[in-house]
This record gives C-alpha cells, structure tokens and sequence, in this order.
C-alpha cells in the first residue's frame, strides 16, 4: 500500500508539471511602457522606409546616366539578328549599313526618329511585325539615338 501511494504521488507529480506552463507568465506592460515600444517601432519603420527611397532614388539616377552603347557592340547585333533579313538587299527600307541605319534616325531625338518609331508602333507599322523586340532591345535603341547614334 505504501508502493502504491507512492507511485501515484510520482505520477501525479509528473502529471502536474508536465501540463504546467514552461515559463511564468509575463505581467502586462504599463502604458507608457508600451507607448515608449510603439515610438521605437514607429522610428525603425520610419527609416526603413527612407533607405528604401533612397535606393529607389539612385536606381533612377543609374539608369539615366547609362553607359555609353556602342553601334558595333550592341545596335548592329539587334539589326542583324532581328531586321537584316527583311531589310537586307531587298525592297523598301535597307539597313544593311551604319549609313542605311542613321538615315533613319534623329541622332539626340529618339522620339522623332523612324526606326524608333517602328518598334514601338508609333505612327507606323510595329517592327518586325507580329513580334515585337523585347523592351530590353528597344531601350538599347533608344539610348544609342539619344547619345547621337554614333558610329563607335
């Protein structure tokens, strides 16, 4: 009888801290307490949310001061790859050259230049037709016209 009073006191033993809580709980935070952890939070948001603009901000700056593109290295592969074949030694607009090339362009005016105009369907037929350049082509274009279509 007394193995037996003394088994169900150790388990009754375990029983109870097992279903007890880990760790005593918290009191709860005075007001001001709380207000002092609201203002910490609000400030740490607060300059998140500046360093966030501040990196926008020199993205932007990066992409208008672009490198220079070179009419050798990045125009002529586009040309080549996506127009040579329609307008290379056939009729209608050639671009078989830098000369054929920048006679259609504005050299600083991208926007009233035609091949630009062309690509993106701006008062033209868009080419190459049916399939439009991805964006990325387009804006090495772009860029190439507005620093004055150079021959480099």
């Amino acid at each position: 009888m007394k193995k037996q009073t003394i088994i169900i006191g150790v388990i009754l033993t375990i029983l109870i801290s097992a279903c007890a809580p880990a760790e005593p709980v918290s009191e709860v935070a005075e007001p001001q307490v709380m207000e002092e952890q609201a203002e910490e939070v609000m400030e740490s948001s607060e300059s998140e949310v500046m360093e966030e603009s501040d990196t926008e901000e020199e993205a932007m700056e990066a992409d208008s001061e672009t490198a220079e593109v070179s009419f050798s290295a990045d125009v002529w592969p586009i040309i080549e790859q996506y127009a040579l074949n329609a307008h290379g030694g056939k009729g209608g607009i050639f671009l078989e050259s830098y000369d054929d090339i920048v006679a259609q362009v504005v050299p600083g005016d991208p926007e009233n230049s035609l091949l630009y105009k062309v690509l993106i369907g701006d008062g033209a037929p868009q080419m190459p037709p049916g399939n439009p350049l991805p964006e990325e082509l387009i804006q090495t274009i772009y860029n190439w016209i507005d620093q004055g279509a150079k021959n480099n």
